[in-house]
């Protein structure tokens, strides 16, 4: 093949895989788009798993408790944590309501914050799950995913529209929304 040719190729190839990559991976840097996924662990303990944007949480601190009210890094990550423990809520079977412990807040450009769920039963027949942590967030979109053994991998959008706040019920081992 000719040397022209295959650099021309290359190029091409090289190019389309970054716009594709770009594009796809959009929803990982843009400040309008969170993940929230509820994790069974396989020792049946649970874990709650918030991926967002670092501009989407600056944007909610600043917002909410104003830009002068960090001066450090850790200081920023508790008011992330004060943050979301204002805004999430989960109730399990419409009577228990569970708690959140041992937050960590992971900084980066895609910024995580992890919780560990206390309260959730073994046996789950409904669920109430609010997460209004970028309610302040121009269009914002929060894409919710409940993981546990047997259950269908599906997911559910809180955003504006729905008040950030989702009913569910069980059946046929997937969630169905109420």
């Amino acid at each position: 093949m000719n040397k022209t040719i295959f650099t021309t190729r290359l190029l091409s190839i090289l190019l389309f895989s970054v716009l594709f990559f770009s594009f796809t991976n959009k929803k990982n840097h843009d400040s309008s788009y969170a993940t929230t996924i509820l994790i069974e662990q396989e020792d049946g303990s649970w874990k709650l798993q918030i991926y967002s944007a670092l501009t989407a949480f600056e944007h909610e601190v600043h917002t909410n408790y104003g830009k002068d009210s960090y001066k450090t890094p850790e200081e920023f990550n508790n008011l992330v944590i004060r943050h979301l423990l204002k805004n999430l809520f989960i109730n399990i079977n419409g009577k228990e309501t569970v708690i959140f412990k041992n937050a960590l807040v992971k900084l980066g450009h895609e910024t995580l914050a992890v919780f560990d769920v206390v309260g959730i039963p073994k046996k789950i027949r409904k669920v109430l799950f609010t997460n209004s942590s970028f309610k302040d967030v121009n269009n914002n979109q929060n894409t919710l995913m409940i993981l546990t053994n047997g259950m269908k991998k599906q997911s559910f959008i809180l955003n504006n529209i729905n008040q950030h706040r989702i009913k569910l019920k069980v059946s046929k081992k997937q969630f169905i929304e109420k």
